[in-house]
C-alpha cells in the first residue's frame, strides 16, 4: 500500500504584504513568506519531489469572514518532469477570485534545477456583467550546493492583466526574487531572499525552520515595515 505523506500546520501567524487575496500557504507564510519555504505549485524543489503529494490551506485575513480562502495542491512526480497542480479561491458574494495553477520542473544536473509555471485567474465583483480572466507565468532557476541553495525566480514577467470598468488594461507588477537558503544541519535551515517589484519597490524577507522529530517550529521577518512571522506543525504518513 502507498503511504502519502501529508503536512498539517496547525498554527500559523503571518501578515500578508500584497493584496489581501494573496494565498500563501501557511508554511510559507509562518517563514517570513520566502520562496525557499513555499509547498506544493510553487516549491522551488519540485523536480526533487518522488512521491506524490496533497496539500490544504485555509485562512482568513484579520479575521473579517469576507477575508475567507481556501487552497488545494497536488505534486505528481513523472519519470522526466515533477509536475504540480492547484485551485484556490478567495472573496465573498460580492467578491471573488478563483487562481487555477499549473507548474513543471526539471533537473538539468545533480546541482541545478529549472521550472516553469502558468497561472490563470478569474476576477468577479459586484458591478460587471462577466467574469474577467488573466493568465500569467513564472520561471525559476535553482541551484543546490552541499550547504546551501541559490535561486532566482521571477513572476508576471508576461501577463495579460485584468480588464478595468473602463476598458483599459491593468497588469500586476513584474516581480523578481533572489535568494540564498543555508543548510546548518539536516533539521536547521534559514533563508533570505531580496524581491524587486516593477516601480522601483525592494523587499526583504528572512525565514527560519527548525525540525524536532516530526514537530516543526519556523519563523521569520519581511519588510518595509518589518513584520514578524511564526507557525508550527506537525509532519506524519
Amino acid at each position: 500500500m502507498k503511504v502519502i505523506p501529508v503536512f498539517i500546520a496547525f498554527f500559523s501567524i503571518s501578515t500578508i504584504r500584497g493584496s489581501a487575496e494573496t494565498t500563501f500557504d501557511c508554511v510559507r507564510s509562518s517563514a517570513g513568506e520566502c520562496l525557499a519555504y513555499d509547498i506544493g505549485v510553487e516549491d522551488l524543489h519540485l523536480s526533487d519531489t518522488r512521491q506524490s503529494r496533497l496539500y490544504a490551506t485555509f485562512g482568513n485575513h484579520y479575521l473579517i469572514p469576507e477575508l475567507c480562502h481556501s487552497r488545494l495542491e497536488a505534486t505528481l512526480p513523472t519519470h522526466t518532469l515533477s509536475m504540480a497542480y492547484g485551485v484556490d479561491w478567495f472573496g465573498y458574494a460580492l467578491y471573488d477570485r478563483l487562481h487555477i495553477h499549473f507548474a513543471m520542473a526539471k533537473r538539468l544536473s545533480e546541482h541545478c534545477a529549472l521550472g516553469a509555471g502558468l497561472h490563470l485567474s478569474s476576477l468577479y465583483y459586484e458591478g460587471v456583467e462577466q467574469r474577467n480572466f488573466s493568465l500569467s507565468e513564472n520561471l525559476f532557476f535553482l541551484y543546490q550546493g552541499r550547504r546551501t541553495d541559490l535561486y532566482v525566480r521571477g513572476d508576471d514577467l508576461f501577463a495579460t492583466g485584468w480588464k478595468g470598468i473602463l476598458g483599459e488594461r491593468m497588469k500586476p507588477p513584474a516581480q523578481v526574487t533572489a535568494g540564498t537558503k543555508f543548510h546548518f544541519s539536516e533539521n536547521v535551515s534559514c533563508a533570505t531572499e531580496t524581491v524587486w517589484r516593477e516601480g522601483n519597490d525592494w523587499l526583504g524577507r528572512f525565514g527560519f525552520l527548525y525540525d524536532i522529530g516530526k514537530f516543526q517550529l519556523r519563523c521569520g521577518a519581511l519588510g518595509p515595515p518589518i513584520t514578524p512571522t511564526f507557525g508550527c506543525g506537525f509532519v506524519g504518513k
